[in-house]
């Protein structure tokens, strides 16, 4: 008995040895707490960081420890702790989308006059997407409280699938615990959420999770997105500028997008920019939506807010370069560009940047009423653009088509070649005459214009053949118009009149001054140069003669003191005269010609000394004052030479002898002429 007793004690004391740490570790309180995180949007959070006020076995880091260097733990600082990127394994020169702070994973510390270093973490990742979790992170700082005792210890973290697995040393069955967010890429919540009791050593959390910023797939109809467009990109949502190189996801071709989003706090708005580059035709430029709850409903689909159209003008009636005013109904202005092939761009509504507040952004979803507007003179017309980027082609009516006219080359005011109207001639024989004396350019009517030549004649002194005009970029041009002018016309002079013959020095003194009627006809072909610079001179060739009276001195009135003429014959003279007309001042010109000719008795009878067959030549100077240009007065003075008049100057027995003795003709005749 001696000997055995001492075995005895050495085996119970190995047994209390290796018994009571096994039995103090379960004595040590120990619970497990779920939580269930439920996005309202989204995907589950890919990190979790619990905060505890406690430190424990798993939280060994302050919370201090997460945030970016500048941001401080003054409570001066409390809206700059801004998480490191370093807390998703992500580098520091990676930016996330910013979108003015909103979209920043923010905490907000939980309890007032408690700093960060007062607070300790423990943060994990989801083991099922940690692969990918840096390039699309979403962290989720959570504070875990006990309702009543003391900080929870925390022991284990485990994150799988957005449940969150945390292991305290608590007893469970006489502690209630509470979660709720302290903010990263969720909200903070303003209140905690208490646990429903799963068993004696676990509890269940719901904690419903609101993301700060979403992403939202967005579509901008009638555009196609390409990478080489992200620099023009312009987004504001609800008034704040989202970078288009963090916020925006990959372009590639499409009309959609995605955007992440931040919250809207009862009313979101979207509004997207992409402003044309030189040459381009866009379709739209400026897209917005609107919704009424946080986050849009699926695919966001924008409206757009400035679309573009084109507007092709009619060929050759409009002036290329320039482009009407347009406005959509509600009398939204458009911004016109006149494009190198010959139509304009439109943007409507124009100008202006709203993101400066400079206009308010109208929705003009097609399809919507333009109506264009153009000056000189002043008209309308209407079309209806049923989607952005169409190519709008109305016009007027085609009875109301007016053209402009320049007349600066125009010589209108040369004497003798004036012009005074243009005359449009229709095909149907109708036509419409414009003044062009007084002005510098006409505005036409061409009902039906196109871009065949348009017929005209010019009214003016002289007479113009029927011209063609071009028409090109809304203007009639005439060209050289004093091109259809004749070159050659004719008339025909009728004048009366009488003059005195001038006997030469050596006719007897006796022989009296004898006063002769004289008519005159004469066909005229008229000859004036085209060119302005010379037109205001003309040549003639005329044709024609006289008829009128010529006389002698028989010897029945020798020996009278003053001797009469024997008789009076008729007379004519046959003229070919060659003329130069110069136009002084309208109406009036002057003309001078120098004829050559014969001339002879019609019938002398017995009279047979009469000079008969004379060549003659005759000078002529005509004052012509225009009435119409068909009609004109005519004063003309002439000169006959080498003409001669018989006298008898003795009587040699039974026959007198008669003696030619030269004379000068003084005429002066007044009629008219008829052009054609």
């Amino acid at each position: 008995m001696r000997v055995i007793q001492p075995v005895w004690v050495v085996i119970a004391a190995l047994l209390v040895a290796l018994l009571v740490p096994t039995l103090a570790r379960a004595a040590k309180p120990y619970g497990v707490v779920t939580v269930d995180l439920r996005p309202e949007i989204g995907e589950v959070p890919t990190h979790l960081c619990v905060v505890s006020q406690g430190q424990g076995p798993r939280t060994r880091q302050r919370l201090s420890e997460l945030f970016l260097p500048h941001a401080g733990t003054e409570l001066a600082q409390r809206d700059e702790l801004i998480l490191d990127p370093a807390t998703w394994g992500s580098g520091s020169d990676e930016r996330p989308c910013e979108a003015g702070g909103a979209c920043l994973p923010r905490v907000e510390l939980p309890i007032a006059n408690v700093l960060a270093d007062d607070l300790w973490v423990a943060c994990t990742s989801d083991s099922l997407v940690a692969d990918r979790s840096t390039r699309d992170p979403r962290v989720l700082v959570m504070m875990l409280e006990h309702l009543e005792g003391s900080p929870p210890l925390l022991e284990s973290l485990k994150l799988t699938g957005g449940v969150a697995t945390i292991g305290v040393q608590a007893d469970l069955s006489r502690i209630v615990v509470t979660a709720r967010s302290l903010g990263g890429h969720y909200d903070a919540h303003t209140r905690a959420f208490r646990a429903e009791e799963a068993s004696d050593h676990s509890e269940l959390v719901a904690l419903p999770l609101a993301p700060r910023c979403h992403g939202v797939e967005i579509e901008l109809p009638g555009v196609r997105l390409r990478e080489s467009d992200r620099d023009r990109l312009e987004l504001r949502a609800h008034g704040v500028d989202l970078d288009v190189h963090t916020c925006v996801g990959p372009l590639q071709g499409s009309a959609r997008m995605h955007v992440e989003l931040p919250r809207a706090e009862g009313f979101g708005r979207l509004e997207v920019e992409l402003p044309p580059t030189a040459g381009e035709t866009p379709t739209a430029t400026r897209f917005a939506a609107s919704w009424g709850t946080a986050w849009p409903e699926g695919e966001l689909r924008l409206d757009p807010h400035q679309l573009a159209f084109i507007w092709a003008p009619p060929a050759c009636v409009w002036a290329i370069g320039t482009c009407p005013a347009a406005t959509l109904e509600g009398g939204l202005s458009c911004e016109a560009t006149p494009l190198a092939d010959g139509t304009c761009q439109y943007l409507c509504p124009a100008g202006g940047d709203a993101s400066e507040g400079d206009e308010e952004w109208v929705d003009v979803s097609p399809p919507v009423a333009v109506t264009f507007q153009k000056t000189d003179p002043d008209q309308r017309w209407n079309e209806l653009l049923q989607r952005p980027g169409q190519v709008l082609s109305s016009y007027v009516d085609s009875e109301h088509i007016y053209l402009g006219a320049a007349l600066d080359g125009w010589s209108r005011s040369v004497p003798g070649s004036r012009i005074s109207h243009v005359e449009l001639l229709e095909n149907d024989g109708s036509s419409r005459k414009y003044a062009v004396a007084d002005v510098d350019e006409l505005r036409i009517l061409a009902a039906g214009a196109s871009c065949d030549p348009l017929r005209y004649r010019l009214v003016g002194d002289r007479r113009y053949q029927e011209g063609a005009a071009e028409i090109r970029d809304g203007q009639v041009e005439f060209g050289q118009v004093h091109k259809t002018a004749r070159l050659l016309t004719f008339n025909v002079t009728i004048a009366q009149g009488g003059g005195i013959a001038l006997m030469s020095a050596a006719a007897p003194d006796d022989l009296g001054r004898q006063v002769y009627f004289t008519a005159i006809g004469q066909l005229a072909a008229n000859f004036r140069p085209r060119d302005p610079r010379y037109a205001r001179v003309a040549y003639e060739l005329r044709l024609g003669g006289t008829l009128g009276q010529w006389g002698y001195y028989g010897p029945g009135s020798l020996g009278e003191p003053k001797r009469q003429l024997a008789a009076k014959l008729a007379w004519a003279r046959l003229l070919f005269e060659p003329a130069v007309i110069v136009d002084v001042v309208p109406p009036l010109s002057l003309s001078l010609g120098v004829g050559i000719g014969g001339s002879w008795p019609i019938n002398n009878g017995d009279v047979i000394n009469t000079g008969r067959f004379n060549w003659i030549i005759s000078p002529s100077l005509d004052a012509r004052v225009a009435l119409r240009r068909w009609v004109s007065l005519v004063v003309q003075g002439r000169v006959m030479l080498r003409e001669q008049t018989s006298v008898a100057v003795d009587i040699a027995g039974s026959e007198p002898v008669f003696a030619q003795f030269s004379n000068v003709s003084l005429i002066g005749l007044y009629g008219a002429q008829f052009s054609f």
